[in-house]
């Protein structure tokens, strides 16, 4: 049973629904419409195929070398986050194998960056990397696979966090609707320590304030009654270097890859685990409860074995304080601002100031976890706003600073409170 947050019930949600009318796409990569960055909430759109064309001269990316090309592809632009991490993930629609290609610009001399036929859910197609320019525009090439004709698909684009430089700040219980990641720019485990190979990883992190004990349960959601096995791996490391010389060979201090012999596929750390390694197959789901100290972080690499793309809540728990300061604060680099802006009280209660160290600024943009916009403000190049929150309800948000032409400039967390 799940035991409630002990302060507040912080929500990263990746929500996948879909939009269910169809969008205009293109047929070549100049004048392709943009896809929107989400920032923690994916909501996918669905297009089709249908009525475009297949051209593989050297204008329109030449021949991609994987996934079959052959069919219609249609084209789509994505300006890269702050945080250089973008995941561009697909989901099946009449067509249930996809190929997708991106390329770096300009649209009439494209370079070509990354192909990939079946990385996402079934045979669907992802591209998932953290070593991406901020702000460049990248081109987004996408076909039926095999050479089989026509149909409509899903696509999102989503702030990553499947390598280690982007990983979550952990200071509380939290659900993900789902995880649209593939591996990103770095395979990060070969199956050298509890079999556990990369597929769709989700890496976060503890800071500590006070020490005691710590643990935390990873519960997946159910798929018409099957639960996803996600194992894990956690790390003991400095925040400064961890990061940069974590390696497949680093040994971890705990991990586990027996979350699918849980009943409800749970795993984590627990009074019934026993070991500090268990591989894959049958055995305990549980490692032994942690003791921390102050001013330890702790790295958590989740992998998603059955690449179903579900959520999971990862309930965390004990007696050591977690630093909260790290997901809410205006210090949180890790949510990948370019130029960080400020945003305050933390918790908020009817007004909220946002200093957005920015002149190219041109609105601000309040979003809820699952990507709605609950606010939108003009804030004609102002270096500081006030905005009154009382109409919005108690919860956490998304702050997100544009420009003109709608790219990011920066974004930060918002908690309302009452």
């Amino acid at each position: 049973m799940h035991s409630a947050p002990r302060k507040l019930l912080v929500l990263l949600s990746t929500s996948l629904l879909s939009h269910i009318s169809l969008i205009a796409q293109n047929d070549t990569p100049c004048g392709a419409p943009p896809l929107p960055v989400h920032i923690g909430a994916c909501t996918f759109d669905t297009y089709s195929t249908a009525g475009y064309t297949y051209q593989s001269d050297a204008a329109n990316g030449g021949v991609p070398n994987c996934g079959f090309p052959g069919s219609p592809d249609v084209w789509f632009t994505v300006t890269v986050p702050p945080s250089g991490a973008l995941a561009i993930t697909t989901q099946a629609g009449t067509i249930t194998d996809g190929g997708i290609a991106i390329y770096r610009g300009p649209c009439t001399a494209l370079q070509f960056l990354e192909c990939d036929d079946d990385d996402a859910v079934g045979m669907m197609c992802v591209v998932d990397r953290s070593d991406l320019i901020p702000g460049e525009t990248l081109y987004v090439r996408f076909w039926r696979a095999a050479n089989i004709g026509t149909g409509t698909f899903g696509i999102c684009a989503v702030e990553s966090h499947s390598d280690c430089r982007v990983a979550v700040p952990v200071c509380h219980t939290f659900h993900v609707d789902g995880n649209a990641y593939g591996p990103g720019s770095t395979m990060d485990e070969f199956a050298n320590f509890c079999d556990i190979s990369e597929f769709q990883s989700h890496w976060f992190f503890f800071h500590f304030l006070n020490g005691g004990t710590f643990e935390f349960k990873i519960f997946p959601d159910a798929v018409a009654g099957f639960y996803p096995d996600y194992d894990w791996l956690l790390f003991q490391g400095n925040v400064v270097t961890f990061c940069t010389t974590h390696t497949p060979n680093t040994p971890p201090l705990m991990c586990n890859g027996s979350s699918s012999t849980g009943p409800s596929g749970e795993t984590g750390l627990d009074v019934a685990g026993v070991s500090m390694s268990v591989p894959a197959g049958p055995g305990n789901p549980f490692c032994p409860i942690l003791n921390v100290n102050a001013g330890q972080y702790y790295y958590l690499f989740m992998n998603n074995f059955s690449t179903t793309s579900t959520g999971f809540t990862l309930e965390v728990g004990g007696s050591a304080e977690l630093d909260c300061d790290i997901v809410l604060g205006v210090a949180a680099g890790h949510i990948g601002t370019a130029a960080p802006i400020e945003v305050f009280p933390i918790p908020a209660h009817e007004q909220i100031t946002i200093r957005m160290g920015t002149t190219h600024s041109a609105r601000v943009r309040i979003v809820d976890t699952t990507g709605r916009p609950c606010m939108d403000i003009p804030v004609n190049e102002k270096d500081v706003i006030r905005v009154p929150v009382v109409d919005l309800k108690p919860g956490v948000y998304t702050v997100v600073v544009l420009d003109r032409t709608g790219v990011m400039l920066g974004a930060n967390r918002l908690v309302v409170d009452r």
